[in-house]
């Protein structure tokens, strides 16, 4: 049941990215801790479905929090293919390709992650992919010493008797325990799942209290439903029944808890003619995680006396003639009156002890709590003539973990008590209030509990969802009756109608009674020449006639406009509400509004103007109203908005993360919720980051043009190929210092992927050109295309590292021929890690204006706040690649069989399952054996990146750029270089030479290669290596190679050739002496011998010319 309320589309609810990774960092600090090298988790069969692995992977993969880890079984099959091994600083997994679909959300962003899925095809065959995982496992476990393993508690103990641990068995190099240290953590790692977390408070604020504020509403309704007079017949157990569906099933199915709170529902005593109780007492938990609260709630009108509408019959035909007035007074309002001021001390009481607490936590006791109640409830009950009983009043304080076990509360800890939130629940009762109408008779007893988080002396209450007021003293039929009497009496006094029904507007009705008032409410209202007929879902039909208003007020200087003023509705004296304030927004501000200014000037009705009216400051929920449009998160100690809690909260994690020696504080987070933008008169740095074939610098050269269309001036740091091959992070700096010598324009500088983007931002801020630059914004683009290292899923190193919020405001998905679906994935998942950072989405590096517009205006890179963020999430960043750079100088024009080669290149230099000839020949320990020495063999070189610029035989008019990467191959005509041919005399012979107008030929013609573990040496064998294998040279002829075509032709060629011993061809046929016709020509062999070797002549000619260009290529290029 709890599962289904969890699934619910409740945004608020999710579980994030950094709620995971968090989780996984608690990991890595305990595999420090502990002194393993890692925490292996193995999923389904392959770890005979052990129990401990799936409650880890319901923690740290699917949300789950306290109870709910142990209650979810069973791991979904989709993940039962799964392997995960956390190390200490960096996390290595395998999937397969439904694992990955589930958990792709989490692992394409997490950082430092090692990933094998694999391919479609190798998923599909079952023996395949088991060989693959087999091997993937010996590699995962490659350099870990002491693995960290969870064991269960009763069989399945010895993890040889594993399956995928046996098969580590079959390399034979002994079995795996003999290979590594096993430390059993179990007991370490259940521990990290009973303190609350961000997401487990996320969890408690926006499911659990929300469902018990629907089990609240759903019981009220249920009483509000039925008949006044048959009240007294409802039971409790009525009442309880929608808190016991959800309690009971949790119950018997999953939880056994000592401390349970079950659900109630008392209804108090009688001291009313109609033998009506006068309140009720609620209160539940939830089981699971114990969060509870306590309520009182009063069924009776809560005046002395009310003017009730009698109908009056007629004597024969027995329908309503008439309606009148008549006075009926309550003798039971004394009691009413008690019961709801008791109640009303017990609220202060909560309040006045939590203000008390947040200033010395030390004070959070029954005893201080219990004085303070005491004081409260002393003057109330001696206002009734009756003496407080300290046996009467009963204090509960108590604390709970994620488990919803009740723990102590200890504050000699205050660190633990600082990092670790927890939830608190302070219960009071009032036991035994006596009648004050009918002697000896008990009324019942009154409580009120909430459950709440402390935070750096501020506190927020779980349960304020669940109103602490609700007076039940109307049933169904109120509106109904309303509806009725409407016409006949209240109508005649309002006058005739001036506006149609103006909808979506608000009501405030304050009670007397503090902390009690009937909260803001969506009102709709016509309106009269003499009044207002107003209309909510709560109360129905009511009407305030104007001749009996008083002390009417406008306000000004808020969002909407407010009419207050002080009335006596006809319909809502059970309110006691004097005070009445209706809000103006949108279309009622003419239709209402302007006409009611009218209609009081033209009666002569006095009106007062006011900016900030008295009577919204009675009460804390006055206040609230007031700066509900301000946003004000943080209300005196009491932490408003949830939302800010759970942001402060999942800073404070991540920034303890970091190991920052300086502690949070709430009130510095306060600060940095609302900052001005900074106003600089420095040269303005856009700083464009992003992996490589991202388009980075097609990307800035479009923004660039939209700069004029904004009064502004930019220009492009770009870098030729040589450049790049021996580029540094100061080579960079230094270049943006010299161009900037000879223009002051903003500079939009596309740093490459193989420099440390912190690098240049550190001496940006802090080095020499801080003095004369300053960073506006930083830019993240990302090529859909390429988001994978391989075919087998990895991840391309820092792909996401500049999208984290405070290190990058603007992330920019490109694509290019993909699918809708496609692209709305990708933004999905990066919308969920760049919380704070514009995410916009461009084709073809082809920007908007309104993009281009946000990227020139905003200027707040090295604002508090963003500098903030970049402590937060300074773990989350990826750590470094390390890449070699090559250029090859190449300014021959290559043979158009070139670019084959190039796209040949890139896959060879990637190649890292280059199978056996015979490997389907295999056994499969065999091929298990060739997987592990494939994926264990030493690092070899390959290529991440190739840009190359080249020109081919016949074509010297024309520039080709090639892009290159794992996923594709982009061949792209040069189209901004203007290229003139001119005839020059060589060796007597004219030829044609081109001359670039606009370009650097000399450093830009050839290869630009990035990669790893690759030297210039490298990559000119990779070329060569392809030459040989695709050099067009034509093998040597055989018999065997010619057609029956072509022997025909040369049998006919040579028909009359050779005939000896009478054999003659008779213009058809070749015949004996005989005359008899023969199959073949008797010397067809030699005439065959004869064509070959001909042909093969003129094949070797060929093929050594081809050699001599393709070897004087290959000479040039390592020139």
């Amino acid at each position: 049941m709890l599962q289904f309320f969890q699934r619910l589309e409740n945004p608020d609810a999710k579980f994030h990215l950094y709620d995971s990774y968090y989780r996984i960092k608690k990991i890595e600090k305990v595999c420090l801790k502990e002194n393993v090298d890692g925490l292996l988790i193995i999923n389904g069969i392959d770890s005979k479905e052990n129990y401990e692995y799936t409650k880890l992977m319901n923690w740290v993969f699917l949300g789950h929090s306290g109870i709910e880890i142990e209650t979810n079984e069973y791991l979904d099959n989709t993940l039962s293919e799964t392997i995960f091994v956390i190390t200490k600083d960096h996390m290595r997994a395998y999937c397969d390709q439904q694992g990955f679909k589930q958990l792709k959300p989490y692992l394409l962003q997490m950082p430092n992650l090692k990933l094998f899925v694999p391919t479609i095809k190798e998923d599909e065959n079952k023996d395949e992919s088991e060989v693959l995982k087999m091997a993937q496992f010996v590699k995962m476990m490659q350099g870990l010493k002491r693995i960290g393993v969870l064991l269960p508690q009763e069989k399945n103990r010895n993890i040889e008797k594993w399956p995928i641990i046996q098969g580590y068995g079959l390399l034979g190099n002994g079995f795996f325990s003999m290979q590594h240290e096993i430390v059993n953590m179990t007991e370490r790692i259940n521990q990290l799942y009973k303190p609350h977390d961000k997401h487990s408070m996320k969890t408690l604020i926006n499911v659990v209290s929300q469902r018990l504020n629907g089990h609240v509403s759903g019981s009220v309704q249920l009483l509000s439903e039925i008949a006044i007079k048959k009240r007294p017949a409802v039971t409790s157990e009525q009442m309880v029944e929608i808190f016991l569906d959800t309690f009971e099933i949790e119950e018997n199915k999953y939880v056994k808890r000592s401390n349970k709170l079950t659900p109630t529902v008392t209804f108090g005593n009688c001291s009313s003619q109609e033998k009506l109780p006068l309140h009720l007492t609620m209160e539940s938990s939830d089981l699971y995680s114990s969060l509870r609260f306590s309520r009182t709630y009063f069924l009776t009108k809560q005046v002395s006396k009310e003017n009730v509408i009698i109908p009056i019959h007629d004597d024969f035909e027995h329908f309503v003639k008439e309606y009148q007035y008549q006075v009926i007074e309550h003798s039971y309002h004394k009691d009413e009156c008690l019961l709801i001021e008791i109640y009303k001390a017990l609220i202060e009481s909560f309040y006045s002890a939590l203000q008390m607490i947040c200033q010395d936590y030390r004070k959070m006791t029954n005893q201080l709590i219990f004085e303070l109640s005491q004081e409260r409830l002393t003057a109330t009950l001696a206002n009734y003539n009756l003496q407080f009983l300290n046996d009467n009043l009963i204090v509960t304080v108590t604390s709970y973990n994620a488990f919803g076990e009740e723990v102590a509360i200890n504050f000699k800890d205050p660190i633990s008590f600082k990092l670790t939130p927890q939830f608190f629940s302070i219960r009071l009762e009032y036991k035994s209030v006596p009648s004050q109408v009918v002697g000896g008779t008990i009324l019942g007893n009154v409580i009120f509990s909430d459950s709440f988080i402390l935070q750096e002396n501020c506190y927020y209450v779980i349960t304020s969802n669940i109103p602490h007021l609700q007076i039940i003293n109307t049933d169904a039929r109120f509106s109904d009756d309303i509806e009725k009497v409407k016409k006949k009496l209240p109508l005649e006094k309002l006058g005739q109608q001036i506006s149609e029904k103006v909808d979506k507007n608000r009501l405030y009705l304050p009670s007397k009674h503090a902390l009690l008032e009937i909260p803001i409410q969506i009102a709709s209202y016509v309106l009269h020449e003499n009044g207002i007929r107003i209309y909510t879902n709560e109360m129905g039909w009511f009407f305030i006639l104007f001749d009996q208003m008083k002390k009417i007020k406008f306000t000004q200087g808020l969002e909407s406009v407010w009419m207050i003023f002080m009335t006596e509705p006809i319909l809502c004296a059970s309110l006691q509400a004097k005070t009445v304030a209706l809000e103006f927004v949108g279309k009622s501000v003419d239709q209402v509004y302007m006409k009611m200014i009218n209609i009081l000037k033209e009666n002569e009705i006095k009106v007062d103007y006011t900016e900030n009216p008295k009577e919204f400051q009675l009460t804390r929920l006055g206040q609230m109203i007031l700066k509900r449009e301000q946003k004000v998160p943080l209300l005196g100690n009491m932490i408003r908005e949830s939302s800010f809690l759970l942001d402060y909260l999942e800073s404070k994690q991540l920034v303890i993360l970091t190991q920052v020696k300086s502690d949070l504080k709430l009130l510095n987070y306060l600060s940095l919720q609302d900052e001005s933008k900074q106003i600089d008169d420095r040269i303005g740095i856009i700083l464009i980051t992003g992996s490589y074939s991202s388009g980075k610098t097609k990307f800035a050269q479009s923004l660039q043009r939209y700069a004029t269309d904004f009064n502004q001036k930019a220009q492009v740091l770009s870098f030729s190929l040589l450049e790049q091959s021996i580029l540094d992070e100061e080579g960079w700096l230094n270049k943006l210092e010299n161009q900037l010598k000879y223009s002051q324009e903003q500079c939009i500088c596309v740093v490459p992927f193989y420099l440390s983007v912190d690098i240049i931002v550190q001496q940006l801020s802090n080095g020499k050109l801080s003095k004369f630059v300053y960073i506006k914004n930083v830019i993240n683009k990302i090529n859909i295309n390429n988001i994978y290292q391989n075919e087998n899923c990895q991840p391309i190193d820092n792909l996401v590292s500049q999208s984290l919020p405070g290190y990058c405001q603007f992330t920019i998905l490109d694509s290019f021929g993909n699918e809708e679906s496609e692209v709305e994935e990708y933004f999905k998942i990066f919308r969920t890690v760049c919380l704070k950072s514009n995410i916009f989405r461009i084709t073809n590096n082809m920007i908007q204006s309104s993009v281009a517009k946000e990227i020139y205006q905003y200027t707040s890179y090295n604002s508090t706040q963003n500098a903030f963020l970049r402590s937060k999430l300074a773990s989350y960043k990826s750590q470094t690649a390390t890449y070699q750079k090559v250029f090859i100088h190449n300014a021959i024009p290559c043979v158009k069989q070139f670019r084959k080669i190039l796209r040949e290149l890139f896959k060879t230099s990637q190649q890292q399952k280059a199978q056996a000839s015979n490997y389907e020949k295999l056994s499969d320990i065999d091929k298990f054996i060739f997987r592990v020495k494939e994926f264990n063999s030493p690092q070899k070189p390959s290529l991440s990146y190739l840009k190359a610029f080249l020109r081919f035989e016949g074509q010297l008019d024309k520039l080709y750029e090639y892009t290159a990467n794992h996923n594709y191959t982009v061949e792209r005509q040069v189209k901004s270089v203007n290229i003139l041919l001119k005839e020059q005399l060589i060796n007597g012979s004219k030829l044609q030479t081109p001359s670039y107008v606009g370009w650097d030929t000399h450093s830009n013609l050839g290869f630009f290669m990035v990669g790893q573990n690759i030297t210039k040496e490298i990559c000119q064998q990779y070329i060569g290596e392809l030459i040989q294998k695709m050099k067009p040279l034509q093998a040597l002829l055989t018999k065997n190679d010619l057609s029956k075509e072509t022997i025909k032709e040369i049998e006919f060629e040579n028909r009359i050739i050779g005939l000896e011993n009478g054999e003659f061809y008779d213009g058809q046929f070749i015949r004996n002496q005989d005359g008899e016709i023969l199959e073949h020509h008797p010397k067809l062999d030699i005439f065959i011998q004869e064509y070959l070797k001909i042909q093969n002549q003129k094949i070797i000619e060929a093929n050594n010319q081809i050699q001599q260009e393709w070897n004087n290529y290959l000479n040039a290029l390592k020139c």
